[in-house]
């Protein structure tokens, strides 16, 4: 089955993969609305390259290069954070300046944006994270370095394989 790129009532859908690793954008008008990751399913095929939006071209070079275990500055791209609550734009912006290859808690990761002691409303955010791996939630760990949930389709064994190509684990 062939996954193609979709316009509806000005929404578009593109689907990329690279390695093991399968992004689902979901643009409305000019913003991600969503970026859905999970593991390649080899029943699903791509669109070719050519057929790709300008963004979903970078983006897919941007992928190939993570997955080869390279550094990637994912680009700037206008995210639909509109509709999330002040304290989820400040959280996931806060996120988004922790580097690849290093991991905050939730409690770090709420102290960061301004809230100490809000650990749990963060893990709530990350749980809801409509970006994983551009908004890397991937890369904030419970206290004592413990592994806890992640919203990407593949779950904990896919945050650690996000941060073992990171270099992390």
């Amino acid at each position: 089955m062939k996954t193609y790129t979709m316009t509806t009532d000005n929404m578009l859908v593109e689907s990329i993969s690279a390695g093991r690793l399968r992004l689902t954008l979901n643009w409305v008008g000019q913003q991600l609305a969503e970026a859905a990751i999970s593991w390649k399913d080899e029943k699903r095929q791509d669109l070719p390259e050519n057929e790709l939006t300008a963004t979903g071209k970078v983006l897919l070079a941007k992928l190939k290069e993570y997955v080869a275990g390279r550094p990637v500055t994912w680009p700037d791209m206008p995210l639909a954070m509109q509709r999330c609550t002040p304290f989820t734009q400040e959280v996931l912006t806060r996120l988004m300046s922790v580097p690849a290859g290093t991991t905050v808690t939730y409690g770090e990761l709420a102290a960061m944006a301004g809230r100490p002691g809000a650990a749990r409303g963060v893990g709530q955010i990350m749980r809801r994270n409509h970006w994983p791996l551009i908004v890397p939630c991937h890369r904030v760990i419970g206290s004592g370095g413990t592994m806890t949930g992640f919203s990407g389709a593949g779950g904990i064994p896919l945050k650690e394989y996000l941060l073992h190509l990171e270099g992390y684990l």
